[in-house]
């Protein structure tokens, strides 16, 4: 029975000293965290904006060897990326061309740039152009879906030549 009490009482000193060990925060892990937090730049890069290269805008859009189903394609995939990245995307009013071309170069809550501020087929107003300089045309279906429009070869949109991507 004496053997069974010491048992009992070593079992406590050991659970005593692992649920106190629980309250304390490894020291380690919160001083490389603390110092992390420390040397974290606060101002200067938040309010820089933040280009995601290797997209398919500036990889593809208005490329030579491409033609405007692949630019829209292009310019729908960049969108998507856009809607995984930015939180509530769908609650941005976003209404059209020059709307959407902002939002996707940079003026968003997180800064991030999807499009150039200077590309060929984006007008200094920035509107974005298909490849005949007609402007693309944005129609959002929902809050996540759009449909992209270009006039095609005859210039005039809703017509049999029109080229869209959903």
């Amino acid at each position: 029975m004496k053997a069974f009490c010491v048992g009992i009482a070593i079992v406590l000193v050991f659970l005593g000293f692992y649920f106190q060990g629980i309250d304390q925060p490894y020291p380690v892990k919160e001083e490389s965290f603390r110092e992390e937090e420390k040397s974290a730049p606060l101002t200067f890069e938040r309010d820089e904006l933040k280009f995601i290269t290797g997209n398919p805008f500036t990889e593809e859009y208005g490329e030579k060897n491409a033609d405007t189903k692949r630019d829209l394609e292009a310019l729908r995939d960049v969108v998507t990326h856009c809607q995984l990245l930015m939180k509530n995307f769908d609650t941005f009013h976003l209404p059209g061309n020059p709307e959407i071309v902002r939002f996707l170069q940079g003026a968003n809550p997180e800064k991030l740039a999807w499009m150039p501020a200077e590309h060929p087929l984006i007008r200094s107003d920035g509107v974005l152009m298909d490849r005949n300089g007609i402007p693309i045309f944005f129609h959002r279906l929902s809050g996540l879906c759009f449909e992209y429009r270009s006039a095609g070869p005859d210039r005039e949109y809703w017509t049999d030549d029109d080229v869209v991507v959903r």
